[in-house]
């Protein structure tokens, strides 16, 4: 048996002969035990650690094939750990040219793939996963759907400003596999925990 496979061995057999010599645990032991065992993180998380918090968002629809007359929207996004940090959960409102807007997204790393993965869900179109790419303090997602029988291929492109208190997005669409052309501008500026305790709730 080689050291690895003893200290393994070692570490499987010292709680529960540390129980044996105890005697049963009680209740406040045995969830300080599943509290201690628990999983943490993959560090891969710490790269969407910094959009937590609360930022206001001004998103301009510029005019197009989505929008002849283009818009302006005024929202409001919390980021928050998930269970454990293994995921950050996002809660979206917003109102304006576009509507009110309701939704609510999940990401996460997944270690089999390799990958940063998310599911967005809100009250105008239901629900979509997909995937991102992080580079540092920017980060890119591709989306496939289709609009009017045409086959649209989406690219988000966001950054974070170095003090992590600004992130510039902006959407670009093909249509048929024409040209990209910039949809959607949003502006996101974090909301201080001073601002925050005051504003309203939604």
């Amino acid at each position: 048996m080689n050291k690895s496979m003893a200290l393994l061995c070692m570490l499987s057999v010292m709680p529960f002969t540390a129980v044996m010599a105890k005697g049963p645990a009680t209740a406040d032991e045995k969830v300080s035990a599943v509290g201690a065992s628990a999983a943490t993180p993959p560090w891969e998380m710490a790269a969407l650690y910094p959009r937590i918090g609360k930022w206001n968002v001004i998103t301009r629809t510029l005019p197009g094939k989505s929008s002849p007359k283009g818009g302006l929207d005024h929202g409001v996004m919390i980021m928050k750990k998930g269970p454990g940090g293994f995921s950050i959960v996002q809660d979206y409102w917003s109102h304006g040219s576009s509507g009110d807007i309701i939704g609510q997204s999940f990401a996460w790393w997944d270690s089999s793939a390799k990958a940063y993965r998310s599911v967005w869900c809100d009250n105008t179109q239901g629900c979509i996963e997909f995937t991102t790419t992080i580079a540092g303090n920017s980060w890119e997602t591709e989306l496939d759907s289709e609009a009017n029988g045409e086959k649209v291929r989406t690219v988000i492109h966001a950054s974070m400003s170095a003090d992590h208190n600004a992130i510039h997005e902006e959407a670009k669409s093909s249509y048929d596999g024409g040209p990209y052309q910039t949809e959607t501008v949003s502006d996101y500026k974090r909301v201080a925990a001073q601002d925050s305790a005051s504003a309203p709730n939604h």
